[in-house]
């Protein structure tokens, strides 16, 4: 498995899109909508690839130039419990701390927290709804 980053608008970043849809949005009865994909512009794309396969990815998204927003983490349901998505998170920490940031948040399903509480983030705040399902923020400082 490599961890890379990703260029929005490749045939690469289409397969990540699917993966996002198939695990974060379908199970919902969503599809992503053009408006919704454009947001992606100002992101850093990163996946898990494995032979030209997509096993998982996640979006950071500058907030501010100390602060990225972690979002759209998704990893293959057969993949789940791998480490894949431990991975990438690492992968992502690094990638953010080598652009300057110093902090990233999250707004993780609640059945997530246990995963990212592993990752040393940190609830703060609490329980919200977002697109229906019980989200909480979370954060977590990388300097």
């Amino acid at each position: 498995m490599e961890i890379v980053i990703v260029e929005y608008g490749t045939e690469l970043y289409a397969k990540t899109v699917a993966l996002r849809e198939k695990v974060l949005r379908e199970p919902l009865g969503m599809k992503f909508d053009k408006e919704f994909l454009a947001q992606d512009t100002d992101n850093i794309h990163i996946a898990a690839i494995e032979q030209g396969n997509v096993l998982g990815t996640l979006l950071l998204k500058p907030l501010d130039n100390k602060t990225v927003k972690m979002r759209q983490v998704a990893v293959d349901p057969d993949l789940q419990r791998s480490g894949v998505g431990t991975a990438m998170v690492k992968f992502s920490e690094q990638i953010a701390r080598s652009r300057g940031f110093e902090r990233i948040v999250l707004h993780a399903r609640k059945y997530a927290i246990p995963f990212y509480k592993r990752l040393d983030y940190e609830v703060v705040g609490d329980e919200f709804l977002e697109i229906g399902i019980p989200h909480y923020k979370m954060q977590k400082r990388i300097i």
